[in-house]
């Protein structure tokens, strides 16, 4: 295994460093694994809505969309796994990749092992590690060990984060576009279009859930994969041994130094002292055997199922021997034998005490049983009370809102249908109210008064059901600047007074009343 060729620092790192090393993994790699994710996503999720379509179902595409995220979650792992050791692999090697892999586990993530909260940290282990049988379950095990906490807070988080994102998307429409600037279509969508066109509701639903998923999946998968490689350099010591590469690495390139400058040394050294022994007698030199030249090895190729596969166990027959060896060392143990004095008829079996059956064991099982059901009757019934307190506490909030919201608007409907006709002298009614400390009956009647006199200029009738915003509407289409601005004034004066108990100073007020509609017949 080339650990000199991994891209990531290999170090022991707590689970939330290991969690951060994910994202930024994520972050180098972000285009190569949304660019794979959506061109394979895409197309099963277009096939999930159209089922819910085809078969009147709005709700079925979205559960559908989650519970195939097993099967998006090989992408991203796919890219970031060979991203490690390697080029990030484009779309189309990604997909072709797919088939190298087994499907086995897919599988059991997307039936029942669905809502595993370790599936971020159990993925790399089945599809990189490739084991199968008794031999994934042990290895599981003292993977999970001492991450599992982590995994799951991981998943739960991710699970949050998608929350945000879909809600916001909904609620961005309709918290921050002022009603009377909100498009009919939209008004209309959260009034009743669930109701008349479930379809594309269902549709529109599962469309923004899909991009809520397909924002923080791929997050989920990368920090999985970065807690199992902090896991994998904690079981074997993989900084350790990339620390050793190096250090031969470097004694390697040294020792090659070396002999260059012995060879330079041997080859500078004066040679004109053989020249004076030319009489001595030469030996023959033995025949010389031949050496075969060595033929270098080919670079061995990192593979991504060699580079993850699980170390050498105990039941190698290699390390067998070894353990064997070392443990006749006499340093280690070895073998000796020890003389001690015994009974002769000594056992280190101990006998077995035979036990009468007590009259009272039947009266204790019973008493037992029903301490035991007691219990389990009274901690359902706490589980059901904190419900209850719950679910009781989470409503009332809800409940006191709408309860005032229905008061206030009661109030607004008796304040504006007080009076079946309204007074010939408007300004003069409206005043005396004002005057007695009736302030918001006068703005009320004003306000009814401005409604009337509005549908009476546009030669239209009155709405039972029209608001404000469709008062403001109205408004808008006079011709007169002046009165199509006195009406906008009294509407929004009535706004605040009725909804966030804001009055208006007293010559402001007598400025409303001054003119049309307070005053039928002046011109303004």
């Amino acid at each position: 295994m080339e650990l000199e060729r991994i891209t990531v620092a290999l170090r022991p790192r707590t689970a939330r460093e290991a969690v951060d090393l994910g994202a930024a993994m994520l972050r180098a790699h972000a285009r190569t694994v949304w660019s794979a994710w959506f061109v394979f996503s895409l197309p099963v999720v277009a096939l999930c809505i159209a089922a819910g379509w085809l078969l009147g179902l709005p709700w079925l595409a979205t559960l559908l969309i989650w519970w195939l995220l097993p099967l998006f979650d090989r992408i991203p792992l796919y890219v970031l796994s060979r991203a490690v050791f390697e080029r990030a692999p484009r779309w189309r090697e990604t997909l072709r990749g797919q088939r190298q892999w087994r499907w086995g586990g897919t599988i059991a993530s997307i039936t029942w092992r669905r809502i595993d909260s370790h599936r971020a940290l159990r993925l790399p282990m089945e599809l990189l590690e490739g084991l199968a049988g008794k031999q994934r379950s042990e290895r599981w095990r003292v993977l999970r060990r001492p991450i599992g906490t982590e995994a799951s807070s991981l998943a739960f988080g991710c699970m949050e984060l998608v929350l945000v994102i879909f809600l916001g998307a909904f609620l961005s429409v309709v918290l921050f576009i002022p009603a009377e600037l909100m498009p009919d279509w939209i008004r209309g969508s959260v009034g009743g279009v669930a109701r008349r066109t479930p379809e594309v509701t269902g549709a529109l639903i599962a469309g923004v859930a899909y991009l809520a998923w397909s924002a923080i999946e791929p997050l989920h998968v990368a920090a999985g994969f970065a807690l199992y490689l902090n896991r994998r350099t904690q079981l074997e010591a993989w900084d350790v041994d990339l620390a050793f590469r190096r250090l031969r690495d470097r004694w390697l390139a040294a020792g090659r130094g070396a002999a260059v400058l012995l060879l330079t040394l041997a080859c500078a050294w004066p040679h004109g002292a053989w020249a004076q022994q030319a009489a001595a007698p030469v030996a023959k030199p033995a025949p010389a055997q031949k050496v075969a030249a060595a033929k270098p090895e080919d670079v061995p190729v990192t593979q991504i199922e060699t580079a993850f596969a699980v170390p050498a166990s105990t039941s190698d027959q290699r390390f067998a021997t070894a353990a064997t060896e070392a443990f006749r060392d006499p340093r280690f143990g070895g073998e000796h034998k020890d003389h001690t004095w015994k009974p002769r008829n000594w056992s280190w079996d101990p006998k077995p005490v035979k036990l009468g059956r007590s009259p009272f064991e039947g009266i204790g099982n019973g008493f037992a049983m029903g301490i035991k059901g007691l219990l389990v009757l009274l901690l359902i019934g706490l589980i059901v009370a904190v419900a209850v307190y719950l679910i009781r506490r989470a409503r009332l909030p809800v409940l006191a809102l709408r309860v005032r919201s229905e008061a206030a608007l009661d109030m607004h409907l008796e304040t504006i249908e007080a009076q079946e006709r309204l007074p010939d002298d408007l300004a003069g009614a409206t005043h005396r109210l004002w005057s007695s400390g009736h302030r918001r009956e006068a703005l009320a009647l004003l306000y009814r008064g401005c409604v009337e006199q509005v549908a009476a200029v546009l030669q239209v009738a009155v709405e039972p059901d029209a608001t404000e915003a469709d008062c403001l509407r109205s408004a808008r289409r006079l011709d007169d600047t002046q009165r199509r601005q006195r009406a906008e004034a009294i509407v929004r004066a009535w706004q605040y007074a009725a909804y966030a108990d804001r009055y208006p100073r007293d010559e402001d007020f007598a400025r409303l009343l001054d003119g049309w509609p307070a005053r039928h017949g002046s011109a303004a």
